[in-house]
């Protein structure tokens, strides 16, 4: 128990311990208590601490010794930053005052039951502010959605993102957990997947410490045995963010154990890998203070979306690492590198499940992309159906005939809405955009992760390629480890066949596995923090619906993220 919350216990227990047994006393207490709800409470969250009282008879919920274990447990996490890690007043300061005047003996008779209820109705709402800061936190999520949607409309992009917020817990629940004196786990219950909150929470209080480095000067690029007067600062900046060891001298030296700080700083930014300080390094490294902790708050609140724990086996994919993890009782046990939507074609974020993958797929092109890619490259080159095997039928019905391309009749349709009359199927080979292998769990947006026939893509940092599917780098890797939950047996003779015959096979889940489709750009893991660029602006869009930070609408910065180099002739991907 802190220091902090002994204290307050003791200020306090002439407030817990002054409450008797069922008594004239104790009932002015009740109407006091009520008093104070009709008309000295003003709070956003009236209704429901007006319908808590009233389920435990408006007796009082925290006062007398019968409830010191909620009071204690109140008291610590209201000053503990596992869950306050703002430092929100909560009522806190007032609470304080009133234990201490009550304590004391400094109040009139007369007055002792009135601020013994407003102590515990405040205690009440405290509460209350502190379950809505861990479960829903500071982000006006509509906001967000608006935002959201306002970039269809003004920069024509679709993002996508199944933003459910938490609700406070029902009334009754409390009322249970207070009745049963189970606070204190019930608290921690409400933690949103609280392995990776602890590890942001420690990164936070980390950076809270972390000196305002002057800025470093863009200069020549140093390697190893060059000297320069930028380099002790650097070693400094690498020590506390744990690159370079802290017993190491701080001198203008360009040695190895040097060379390797720099290329692990490289490799948390996801900067090109090397052992030199360029320009990048220079500009990754003046990231400030307020920078990291804005990126560190910001993750927090997205946490906040998610429950207490996922399932112990899942899928992740983390949209701006590029990265899937496959995890089995609850430790990950895979994984790749993916490729995710384009900037102005994100992927969406969202759950799902997967209940079966194809061998060998087939690819329909969905309307949105017959308009946007098909037909613009369809009047450059007429005979690209036939170079990709894109083949042509009638209508979507599973028996539709297949139809020679009207192309003046297909292009009437690219800047309308109408359906179009046609369904392109790409069949099966080794230049399928969907390679060889795709990892079905249905959803509303038709995106799904698979193989690709362009390796290539895999070699970019910043991998945002495609039309919102993504991308696997390791695909048959992945496929085998589902072939543990497949109905029937695969033995890898009996795939290698089902390949060999090119014919799409499905092969279906036993036990439907999650998919969790994610937007995390801090992550803790090992010794090292890793810091990902805000790929799809949703960082800087979450930061202006914060409270303290809101702004009404958003603004898409002229300068962004451009992944594209000036290339030779590349093949075009679409999907």
């Amino acid at each position: 128990m802190t220091k902090k919350v002994f204290l307050l216990l003791f200020l306090g227990w002439g407030v817990l311990m002054g409450a008797p047994a069922p008594t004239p006393e104790s009932d002015l207490l009740g109407t006091q208590i009520q008093t104070t709800l009709d008309s000295k409470l003003h709070s956003p969250y009236r209704t429901q601490i007006a319908e808590l009282y009233r389920l435990n008879g408006f007796k009082a919920l925290w006062v007398g010794p019968e409830n010191a274990a909620n009071y204690a447990a109140l008291l610590h996490a209201l000053e503990n930053p596992l869950y306050n890690y703002n430092h929100k007043d909560f009522n806190l300061n007032e609470i304080k005052r009133l234990s201490f005047l009550l304590d004391n003996g400094e109040l009139p008779p007369a007055n002792v039951p009135a601020a013994r209820a407003r102590l515990d109705v405040l205690m009440s709402d405290a509460l209350m502010r502190l379950l809505h800061f861990i479960r829903v936190g500071d982000v006006d999520w509509p906001l967000v959605q608006q935002k959201l949607k306002r970039l269809k409309e003004t920069q024509d992009v679709q993002a996508a993102w199944d933003i459910r917020p938490k609700k406070l817990p029902e009334t009754k629940e409390l009322y249970q957990v207070l009745n049963q004196k189970e606070l204190a786990p019930y608290l921690r219950k409400q933690l949103p997947l609280e392995p990776r909150y602890r590890k942001l929470l420690a990164l936070l209080a980390k950076y809270r410490t972390m000196p305002n480095f002057p800025k470093l000067s863009y200069g020549r690029t140093l390697r190893i045995n060059s000297t320069d007067s930028r380099i002790p600062q650097i070693k400094r900046m690498l020590k506390f963010f744990g690159d370079y060891p802290k017993h190491f001298a701080e001198d203008n030296q360009f040695d190895r154990p040097f060379a390797q700080a720099i290329r692990s700083f490289r490799s948390r930014f996801k900067l090109p890998p090397g052992n030199t300080v360029d320009n990048k390094v220079i500009q990754a490294l003046n990231t400030t203070k307020k920078e990291y902790l804005r990126k560190i708050l910001v993750n927090l609140e997205k946490l906040k979306l998610y429950p207490h724990r996922w399932e112990p086996d899942y899928v992740e994919v983390n949209v701006p690492e590029f990265k899937m993890r496959f995890y089995r009782n609850g430790q990950p046990i895979f994984s790749s590198d993916v490729v995710v939507g384009r900037i102005d074609r994100p992927t969406p974020i969202f759950d799902s499940k997967m209940t079966y993958m194809v061998l060998n797929p087939t690819w329909t092109i969905p309307d949105n992309l017959v308009r946007r890619d098909l037909i613009p490259m369809l009047k450059k080159e007429p005979d690209y159906l036939q170079k990709h095997n894109i083949h042509v039928y009638t209508s979507y019905k599973p028996n539709a005939p297949e139809v020679e391309l009207d192309f003046e009749k297909l292009f009437s349709y690219e800047h309308d809405t109408r359906p179009i009359p046609y369904r392109f199927v790409q069949f099966p080979s080794d230049q399928n955009a969907l390679g060889r292998v795709k990892f079905m769990f249905p959803n509303k947006y038709s995106v799904y992760l698979h193989d690709t026939d362009n390796k290539k893509l895999f070699g970019y940092r910043y991998r945002v390629f495609s039309s919102g599917c993504m991308r696997v780098a390791k695909p048959f890797d992945f496929m085998d480890l589902l072939l543990h939950y497949a109905r029937g047996n695969y033995s890898e003779g009996k795939i290698q066949e089902i390949l060999a015959s090119n014919k799409p096979t499905t092969i279906r889940l036993k036990k439907a596995i999650p998919v969790h489709i994610v937007y995390f750009t801090v992550r803790r893991e090992g010794k090292k923090d890793y810091f990902f660029y805000d790929i799809y602006l949703y960082d800087k869009m979450i930061w202006e619906s914060m409270e303290g930070h809101k702004k009404a609408s958003f603004r898409v910065p002229e300068k962004r993220l451009n992944p594209l180099r000036k290339e030779r002739k590349r093949r075009r991907h679409f999907f």
